[in-house]
């Protein structure tokens, strides 16, 4: 004879409502427990499920974002990389960055600055803010992927002098992690990145182009971290600043 719990989770369906337009639709979702290592039952605590009522448009299978959804609020994280301030990159702060903080980097020639969306997109545009307080310039190239295996360079600027904004478009294809790796910097053997969006945002670009780019003041959105506390994925310490001349890629944050 079934216990009620085994009955309850026979019984178990959510349902969700129909977005219309879309070309899946979602009623039931079932889950299934397979083993338990105290029991015989199947334990569930709580469940949650979103859903929009937002027109979208599908292709492949894959939504095509019209909005920013390389965002905190979309779930959207810095897998790599290395910060003063958690998800600076994504905190949609273009303003308040300095000398000393603000900005995602990585050691010229090692690592990368990585960000994962919270699953995959059709996408074929993104937007970056190089860190631009002085007359610097850098160089990178961009890779997307769905799985972290197989990569796509979606932009080679690794032979181009880039400052301040830039935006890249490609054709749209499936998208989940996205790797911005610099290649070269004027100042120093750093790779300086202040803000980071998917897909680019058209009019956003137009309001920054009818300003100067920030430099503004010195307390970016989130908590501030004491640097020499902060270590790169590697184990070294914070790569140089933007302010530091120097070339050593070992030399630590001052």
């Amino acid at each position: 004879m079934r216990s009620s719990a085994e009955l309850e989770s026979i019984r178990f369906g959510v349902y969700l409502c129909t977005c219309t337009g879309t070309s899946l639709t979602i009623k039931y979702i079932r889950i299934v427990g397979t083993h338990n290592t105290v029991n015989k039952i199947f334990h569930i605590v709580a469940f949650e499920c979103m859903f929009t009522n937002k027109a979208f448009t599908i292709e492949k299978g894959l939504i095509v974002p019209t909005e920013n959804v390389a965002t905190i609020a979309d779930c959207a994280s810095v897998i790599e990389g290395v910060s003063r301030s958690r998800n600076a990159l994504l905190n949609g702060d273009t303003k308040n960055y300095d000398w000393d903080s603000g900005y995602t980097c990585h050691q010229l020639g090692s690592g990368a600055i990585m960000v994962q969306l919270a699953q995959p997109y059709m996408i074929g545009s993104i937007r970056l803010l190089l860190w631009d307080c002085d007359d610097r310039s850098y160089s990178y190239y961009v890779e997307i992927s769905t799985n972290q295996q197989q990569w796509t360079m979606v932009a080679d600027r690794t032979k181009v002098s880039c400052k301040s904004w830039q935006s890249v478009t490609f054709e749209r294809q499936p998208a989940s992690f996205i790797r911005i790796v610099g290649t070269h910097n004027t100042a120093n053997e750093v790779f300086h990145c202040v803000h980071f969006e998917c897909p680019e945002q058209q009019n956003s670009q137009k309001e920054e182009n009818s300003e100067e780019p920030g430099t503004g003041d010195t307390s970016p959105a989130g908590q501030q971290l004491d640097p020499h506390a902060l270590r790169a994925p590697g184990g070294n310490s914070l790569p140089s600043s933007p302010g530091s001349n120097s070339r050593s890629p070992n030399r630590q944050h001052q």
